[in-house]
């Protein structure tokens, strides 16, 4: 199955490595990633990567939509060439829930009469760090917002290959079987406010605010990919993400397996 990411990702260096590994790790094969204004290394991580891994790299520097411009991109020049693609972002990790793979939690949904699968977030706070952690998100960061919290209802789309698409905004697209959530309820925006989030095949876990460090010296002031580039978020912004009340244990079910597919990547940036 060909299964791929469009994701259109600013100043992720540190964290690149570790968010292809742990997509590659659940059984996507082919990245397609539009490194925008970035400035940090990361663009040079991803072609020396791209040698070695399904990691195609666009750089892109436009002042504004850059990320509607990106997935639009994506879509049309590779969007044939798959079985469903995935739209999410860099503080993003997409994961299956009940099984190991991607391919078999999307399994159940391939005879159905939808165009696209919604998958929601679930928000992960900045877990007491005011200085950002060396090491990996996905460890440094394992408390989350408890199902009921707002913005959860948010969902991102992963999209059937060869379908019609009109993308719009940066969440939900128009198709023409529509968008339906895991447990096959039509979803119509992109924040689903009448709707309990559903993770039982698939979730993303979002992480919206890492440290108070990382906000203030990096996301605070970096605009919206999909909106206002000059958009400045606010420190309420930053504490009303902040939520850690739960830790579930799913993210530690990969951590090993993820550490492991690292040092790959790492080896293979190593070898030149």
């Amino acid at each position: 199955m060909k299964l791929a990411i469009t994701s259109i990702q600013r100043n992720r260096g540190p964290w690149i490595v570790e968010w292809l590994a742990f997509h590659m790790l659940v059984g996507f094969n082919r990245f397609y990633v539009y490194a925008h204004k970035t400035d940090d290394g990361m663009t040079q991580t991803l072609l020396r990567l791209a040698r070695h891994y399904p990691v195609t790299v666009h750089a892109l520097d436009v002042p504004a939509q850059a990320q509607l411009l990106a997935y639009r991109h994506a879509w049309s020049t590779y969007g044939h060439d798959v079985d469903w693609m995935a739209f999410i972002d860099g503080d993003e990790f997409l994961m299956p829930t009940a099984c190991d793979h991607v391919g078999q939690a999307l399994e159940p949904y391939a005879a159905q009469p939808l165009s696209a699968l919604g998958v929601y977030w679930l928000c992960y706070g900045g877990n007491a760090h005011v200085e950002e952690p060396q090491g990996l998100v996905m460890q440094n960061y394992p408390r989350h917002s408890a199902r009921s919290f707002p913005p959860n209802r948010h969902v991102k789309s992963i999209v059937r290959g060869g379908e019609a698409v009109d993308i719009r905004g940066s969440h939900l697209f128009d198709t023409p079987r529509g968008t339906f959530d895991e447990l096959l309820r039509p979803l119509h925006h992109g924040f689903m406010a009448d709707l309990e989030p559903s993770y039982q095949a698939l979730r993303i876990n979002h992480y919206a605010v890492q440290s108070w460090e990382f906000f203030k010296a990096t996301k605070q002031n970096m605009g919206a990919a999909d909106g206002d580039p000059a958009l400045v978020r606010p420190d309420s912004w930053y504490h009303q993400h902040d939520r850690n009340e739960c830790d579930d244990g799913v993210s530690h079910n990969f951590l090993l397996r993820l550490k492991l597919k690292v040092r790959e990547l790492q080896a293979a940036l190593a070898a030149h």
